[in-house]
């Protein structure tokens, strides 16, 4: 007897396409990487503390890591998770798959 086996294939990343879906992707792809240098340095200069402007700035690193992975969970199929993706593919993945749906 015969298995009917289903072959691995790889899902080819979704072409965003339109003016406000790339406006999406390279907003938040701008937000992730230089919000929390952002952050780090006004809370540093309104507060006047080093400290509390670099913890700040970790933990919004830390959040910004939390919302790609819950991105990249979210939009990347199962069997193509252990490929190596950058954050702008990930961004990419996930509003092609979940916003910018046709």
């Amino acid at each position: 007897m015969e298995h009917d086996e289903k072959l691995f294939q790889i899902e080819v990343m979704p072409r965003i396409v339109g003016f406000w879906c790339n406006l999406a992707v390279y907003g938040i792809y701008i937000t992730i990487n230089i919000g929390p240098i952002l952050i780090g340095l006004f809370s540093w200069w309104y507060l006047h503390n080093w400290w509390i402007g670099f913890s700040l700035f970790l933990f919004s690193v830390l959040a910004s890591v939390i919302v790609i992975s819950k991105m990249r969970i979210n939009s990347i199929p199962f069997s193509q998770r252990e490929m190596d993706y950058s954050t702008i593919a990930v961004i990419k993945w996930y509003i092609g798959k979940n916003i910018c749906v046709k």
